[in-house]
C-alpha cells in the first residue's frame, strides 16, 4: 500500500469513526430523552388524583427546562382558553391567550428584545416563550407555555421534548378531570348540589390541629318541614331545600364549608370567623334572606323560616364532634324559643 492509498484509507477510517461517534451521540441523546420521559411520566402518574396536579406539573416543567415560569391552558368551548395555574396575573393571561389564538394549533417560539409583559412587574424580565399544543387522540385540549428571561433560549429540541411530555400531560389532565368529577359526585348532595355529610367530616378530620383552631359551626333546621311535605308534596320540599342551599352559598365565602347534614338540616363551617357580632350579622342576614324569599313549585308559592344554632369555638380545646353537639343543642334552643331565629353560644 503506497502513501496515497494509506492516506485515503486513513481519511475513510476517521470519517467512519466520526460518523459512528455522531450516531452513538444521537442514540445516547435519544436514550436520555426516553429515560427522562419515562421518569416524568412516572412522576405525573403518581399524582394523577392530586387536586394540585397542575401546580406540580408546572413546577416540574420549570425544573426540567430551566425555565422561569410554566403555564397550562385548557381549551374550553368555542376555542376559549383558561389558565389552570394559580397566581397568574390578568395581563399575563391576556398576552398568552392571544399568542395561543394567533398560532391556532401550532407550536410557537417567541423571542422579544423588550419584555413580553409590559406593566406586569413580576413578569417584566421575560424575553422568550415556547408554546406547544396538548393533543390527546387527535383532539386539541390545551396548550403548555414556558418562559425564560433570556432571548432565544428555547430550541427545536426543547419543543420536541415538551411535545412528548405534553402527550403524557394531556392524558393526565383528562384523567384528573374525570377523577375530580367522580370525587365531586361522591362528595356532593344530589338534590341541593352542596357538599354532603361525608365530605364535611372527611375534610375537617384531615385538619391535624383542628382541636386548637378558632372557628364556628352553624346548624340550620327548616321550620315545619314535615308539614310542607304533607301539605304541598315532596317536590315542594325539594324546591325548599334547593332554594335555601343557593341562598346560603351566595352568602358564604369560597373557603367556608356548607353541607347537607340531615333530611332538612344544613351544617356550615366558618374558619377563623369568631367575632360574635360579625357572626351574628352574617347568619341573621341568611335567616332574613330565607324568610323574605318566596319559593314556588307549579302553582304553589310559600315562604318559610329556619331555626339556626351557632357555636363559636374560640381559644378553647374541643373536638369537632363536641363543637357540633353544642351547635345542635343551641339550634334546638332556637326551635323551642319560637323558631325563626338565630341563637349563638360559645
Amino acid at each position: 500500500m503506497d502513501a496515497s492509498q494509506f492516506e485515503k484509507y486513513q481519511e475513510f477510517t476517521e470519517e467512519t469513526i466520526y460518523n459512528l461517534s455522531q450516531k452513538v451521540t444521537m442514540l445516547e441523546k435519544k436514550l436520555d430523552i426516553f429515560t427522562n420521559l419515562l421518569e416524568i411520566s412516572k412522576y405525573i402518574n403518581q399524582y394523577i388524583k392530586d387536586p394540585n396536579l397542575f401546580t406540580l406539573i408546572n413546577d416540574l416543567l420549570v425544573g426540567v427546562f430551566g425555565a422561569e415560569h410554566s403555564t397550562i391552558y385548557i381549551r374550553m368551548n368555542h376555542d376559549i382558553y383558561e389558565a389552570v395555574s394559580q397566581n397568574i396575573s390578568e395581563e399575563r393571561a391576556a398576552v398568552e391567550k392571544n399568542l395561543i389564538l394567533e398560532h391556532d394549533q401550532d407550536e410557537f417560539f417567541i423571542s422579544n428584545d423588550v419584555p413580553m409583559y409590559g406593566t406586569d412587574h413580576i413578569q417584566e424580565g421575560i424575553h422568550s416563550c415556547l408554546g406547544v399544543p396538548v393533543i390527546v387522540e387527535n383532539r386539541l385540549i390545551g396548550f403548555i407555555l414556558i418562559q425564560h428571561t433570556e432571548k432565544n433560549y428555547f430550541t427545536r429540541d426543547h419543543a420536541i421534548f415538551l411535545s412528548l411530555i405534553g402527550n403524557h400531560i394531556g392524558v393526565a389532565i383528562e384523567n384528573n378531570f374525570l377523577y375530580k368529577q367522580i370525587r365531586d359526585s361522591a362528595f356532593h348532595d344530589g338534590l341541593t348540589d352542596i357538599f354532603n355529610k361525608r365530605y364535611f367530616f372527611e375534610t375537617l378530620n384531615m385538619v391535624s390541629n383542628l382541636t386548637e383552631q378558632n372557628y364556628c359551626i352553624v346548624i340550620l333546621d327548616i321550620d315545619n318541614f314535615k308539614r310542607i311535605n304533607d301539605s304541598y308534596g315532596h317536590p315542594m320540599g325539594d324546591e325548599v331545600l334547593k332554594t335555601i342551599s343557593k341562598l346560603i352559598l351566595k352568602a358564604t365565602r369560597p373557603n367556608d364549608i356548607v353541607a347537607r347534614y340531615g333530611g332538612d338540616e344544613i351544617i356550615m363551617f366558618f374558619q377563623n370567623f369568631t367575632d360574635r357580632e360579625k357572626v351574628y350579622q352574617r347568619i341573621e342576614g341568611i335567616r332574613k334572606e330565607i324568610e323574605q324569599t318566596m319559593i314556588t313549585n307549579d302553582n304553589d308559592a310559600i315562604s318559610i323560616t329556619v331555626s339556626i344554632g351557632v357555636y363559636i369555638k374560640h381559644d378553647v380545646y374541643m373536638t369537632l364532634n363536641d363543637v357540633i353537639k353544642k351547635a345542635d343543642e343551641i339550634m334546638y334552643l332556637s326551635k323551642n324559643s319560637g323558631k325563626n331565629r338565630v341563637t349563638i353560644g360559645g
